[in-house]
C-alpha cells in the first residue's frame, strides 16, 4: 500500500465526553492505525481517559483541562493536522474553532446541517448504526463502516498495573464480579435501577454465593448510592463507590470474572477488556451502545418491555410519551424490571 506523505498522514481525534464515548473511538482508531496514519487523541474533558490508551492506538496523548490550555495548544499548531476527527459530542463553539485553527480540515458527524463551510466535511448520521459506527464513519462510507465482529471494540493491548489494585484484591482468593449500580455520574436517572431493587440483587448474590465477590465501583457523585450502600452487610461485598481512579477502575475490571451493571462506561470498558457482561438498559438504547446484538454469548441486555423506550438518544429516541427522558415521571422502564429476573439472569449467564 503507498503511503502519504507524512504531512497528510497527521491526524488528531478530539475526545470531548466520557469513559464509554471515549472507548466507543477504538474500531476507529484500529482502522486509522492499519492504514498508517499518525494519531494525536486531545483529550478536552474532565475524565482522564487517556490512560486508557497505549502507543498502538495514539502516537500522542494530550490532556487538556481548561479552555485557556485548548486555546495555547491551538495556537502552537497551526493547521498542524491534515484532518481532525470530531463526533456527535463535540458539538460546542469552543471545540469547532479550535479544530479549525489547528486542522487543514474538519471531519464531523452532524445530523443536522446542510451548510458547506470551507474545510469542513460533515459526515451524515447513518440511522441504524450504532455509536461506535458513527465514529467510524467519520473515515469510511456508510457502505464500508458497519462493524461485524466484537473483536473491533477490543482494546490490542489493554495496559494492564497490577499494582494498582493491590490494596483492593490483595487478599483476593477467588473469583469476583464487577458491579456498577449508578450511571452517568448522577446525571442521568433515567438509565439509574432503583437503588431498592440494588439492594434485593445484591443481598441475593452475596447470600447465595458466598466464596465470590462483588466490587461495586463508581462515581463520587453518585451520592445517593453511596449512602444506601454504605454499609452492605456482607464480607463479600466491597463498596468502592468514588474511591477508585480510571486507572484503578480499568485494572479491577481487567482481573474480574465479569460486569454486572447499567448502560455505563465501566460496562463498555468491560467490553474492551474481553470481559462477559450483563447489563439493564433503561431509557437508552441497547441498539446504539449495545453489544448482545453482536455477542449475545457473553454479553447479555436486560429491558422492559414498555413500549415508550428508548426515549433517550442523539438520534432514533421514542418520543412518544416525553421528548426529554428527563420529563420521565416514573422511569417505568426501569422500575419494572424485577430483581428476580436479573438475579436468574446473572445466574445463568455466568453458569453460577
Amino acid at each position: 500500500m503507498k503511503l502519504l506523505p507524512v504531512k497528510k498522514r497527521k491526524i488528531a481525534i478530539l475526545f470531548t465526553a466520557g469513559l464509554g464515548d471515549a472507548l466507543l473511538y477504538i474500531p476507529l482508531l484500529k482502522e486509522l492505525k492499519k492504514k498508517q496514519f499518525h494519531v494525536t487523541g486531545i483529550f478536552y474533558s474532565r475524565y482522564k481517559n487517556d490512560c486508557l490508551f497505549d502507543d498502538t492506538l495514539l502516537n500522542v496523548k494530550v490532556h487538556i483541562n481548561s479552555k485557556l490550555s485548548l486555546l495555547m495548544y491551538v495556537l502552537t499548531r497551526l493547521k498542524h493536522f491534515a484532518n481532525i476527527y470530531i463526533n456527535h459530542t463535540g458539538g460546542g463553539k469552543i471545540i469547532t474553532t479550535a479544530a479549525k485553527i489547528c486542522g487543514k480540515r474538519t471531519t464531523k458527524t452532524n445530523a443536522f446541517t446542510k451548510k458547506l463551510v470551507p474545510g469542513k466535511r460533515n459526515k451524515k448520521v447513518v440511522l441504524n448504526f450504532t455509536d461506535a459506527e458513527q465514529n467510524l464513519h467519520l473515515l469510511y462510507s456508510s457502505q464500508n463502516a458497519a462493524i461485524k465482529q466484537i473483536s473491533d471494540y477490543f482494546l490490542p493491548h489493554p495496559v494492564i498495573q497490577s499494582q494498582l489494585v493491590k490494596k483492593y484484591i490483595a487478599n483476593q482468593r477467588g473469583p469476583y464480579f464487577i458491579v456498577q449500580v449508578s450511571a452517568g455520574n448522577n446525571a442521568t436517572p433515567y438509565k439509574n435501577w432503583p437503588v431498592k431493587h440494588w439492594l434485593t440483587l445484591m443481598n441475593m448474590l452475596c447470600k447465595s454465593h458466598k466464596t465470590i465477590d462483588f466490587i461495586i465501583l463508581g462515581d463520587a457523585t453518585e451520592t445517593e448510592y453511596i449512602k444506601a450502600f454504605n454499609d452492605p452487610g456482607f464480607t463479600n461485598c466491597k463498596v468502592l463507590i468514588g474511591k477508585t481512579s480510571v486507572e484503578e477502575a480499568f485494572n479491577l475490571v481487567a482481573h474480574s470474572n465479569g460486569y454486572i451493571g447499567l448502560d455505563s462506561g465501566i460496562m463498555h470498558m468491560a467490553v474492551t477488556l474481553q470481559k462477559k457482561t450483563v447489563s439493564i438498559f433503561g431509557a437508552s438504547s441497547e441498539t446504539l451502545y449495545g453489544y448482545s446484538f453482536l455477542d449475545s454469548t457473553n454479553h447479555k441486555v436486560i429491558i422492559s418491555d414498555i413500549n415508550c423506550r428508548p426515549c433517550s438518544g442523539w438520534i432514533n429516541a421514542n418520543t412518544t410519551r416525553v421528548s426529554d427522558p428527563m420529563q420521565c415521571p416514573d422511569f417505568a422502564c426501569l422500575s419494572t424490571i424485577d430483581p428476580l429476573f436479573v438475579y436468574n439472569q446473572v445466574n445463568a449467564h455466568f453458569h453460577l
